[in-house]
């Protein structure tokens, strides 16, 4: 799912706007939970068979999220719910005692991103020691929600630089979600409209200037299983650092300083092995009429149903990780960086994809204001050198998102002349 929040993708949605695009806002109920039996607790959020909700209606989304095992607070984002849903397993006087601690710490810390300003260099962890945040809110809060934002282990996200997060924290601060209506398939056709020569399953095997006119040549194994090689005027590489390295042997030992990860992401079933077919005859009708349901005339859009997001996170052991499992309205669920699953998930598991992270230190931030020409690092190359140029979510100065992979091609565009309509220039 590609969801944005307004204010830190500005110019995401600015691009969104002008290519006529249309999103429509999004509400989500955020359970934080316990894995509290590796390997035998289910990361499901439905409730269990046997509750009373399910014997004559179906459960609401606060049913649904309250219902959560290991839950210990559900957080309604934008505050759309004045009263969130409380955790089952809570009872009411522990509940109020973990309601009053979490506002006056999450006041504080709000706070503190507004005012109290990363050093430079600083990472995370060096931040909020800085500041003073009672251990417990960061292990069980601010850590597990943003690790799943960065879809990487607590560890590691202590170790990104503290500009990045407090960026996000405050640009993104009561703002509200948005997705694309239709799926980011509909950018993707909108983005290739006008483009004639497109080769798709063809492998990018390696980049170099050709010795007699400079220019850079590209080697590709096509379709076809044969190795092809042409000459361009230029290219770019919107790809991770880990695979420019690869195929663009100069910059090989620049980008492997660059930590990347490897990030699973699965569909799971319906816990109850069935599909819910109101999103099917919803997204039927958008298709009969030509449009999106939530744009249709009648429609109330505040009506619509929050979505329930668990994050779980698994305490034990040396690495803290977080596990994030998004509930989409047809009833199939999204897993991303899961913990250890159980033969109940395997067999419920429809599809499982992976795909590449690049994490982000104080050092790795340097090296890549170096390679957009910023800072005073050498590393012997800069964007556009060789006529070859970098992009994506991590070729800017700021968190590993989609803003990053627009904010990057702009900068590209402007490199060729190219005017970008949409451009209010923030760099």
């Amino acid at each position: 799912m590609r969801t944005s929040a307004g204010g830190f993708y500005a110019n995401l949605d600015r691009m969104y706007r002008h290519l006529g695009i249309p999103v429509h806002p999004v509400r989500f109920l955020y359970v934080l939970a316990k894995a509290l039996r590796p390997n035998l607790d289910t990361p499901t959020t439905s409730p269990p068979e046997s509750s009373p909700s399910n014997s004559s209606s179906s459960p609401s989304p606060a049913e649904i999220a309250a219902a959560v095992p290991g839950g210990y607070f559900i957080h309604a984002s934008n505050h759309h719910l004045l009263r969130p849903p409380q955790p089952s397993s809570y009872g009411l006087f522990r509940y109020l005692l973990e309601v009053v601690f979490l506002i006056v710490c999450h006041s504080w810390f709000t706070a503190c991103c507004f005012v109290v300003r990363p050093v430079d260099n600083e990472n995370f962890s060096s931040y909020l020691d800085r500041i003073w945040l009672p251990r417990r809110y960061i292990t069980h809060y601010a850590l597990p929600i943003l690790s799943s934002v960065g879809t990487c282990t607590h560890t590691q996200l202590l170790s990104f630089p503290a500009a990045d997060l407090v960026t996000y924290i405050t640009k993104s601060y009561n703002q509200p979600h948005y997705t694309v209506c239709g799926g980011v398939r509909q950018v993707q056709t909108r983005l290739a409209e006008g483009i004639e020569d497109v080769r798709t399953q063809c492998r990018v095997m390696g980049v170099a200037l050709d010795p007699d006119s400079s220019k850079p040549v590209v080697w590709w194994r096509g379709s076809d299983g044969e190795v092809h090689n042409e000459i361009f005027d230029r290219v770019v590489l919107a790809v991770s650092p880990d695979v420019a390295a690869r195929i663009f042997p100069r910059l090989q030992a620049v980008l492997a300083r660059i930590p990347t990860v490897s990030v699973e992401c699965s569909l799971l079933a319906p816990a109850a092995g069935k599909y819910s077919i109101i999103a099917e005859e919803q997204e039927h009708e958008a298709k009969e009429e030509n449009g999106c349901i939530h744009h249709q005339a009648g429609v109330d859009v505040d009506a619509a149903p929050a979505q329930v997001i668990t994050v779980r996170t698994q305490f034990s052991g040396k690495t803290t990780r977080t596990e994030a499992v998004h509930a989409l309205p047809s009833g199939v669920m999204v897993q991303t960086c899961p913990l250890d699953n159980a033969g109940q998930e395997l067999k419920r598991m429809l599809k499982t994809a992976e795909f590449t992270r690049t994490l982000r230190t104080p050092r790795s931030r340097a090296i890549v204001e170096a390679l957009l020409g910023h800072g005073n690092l050498d590393v012997g190359w800069v964007n556009g050198q060789d006529n070859v140029w970098l992009a994506g979510s991590w070729c800017w100065d700021g968190m590993v998102l989609l803003e990053g992979c627009v904010v990057s091609a702009m900068r590209i565009a402007e490199d060729f002349g190219v005017a970008v309509p949409w451009q209010v220039k923030e760099w």
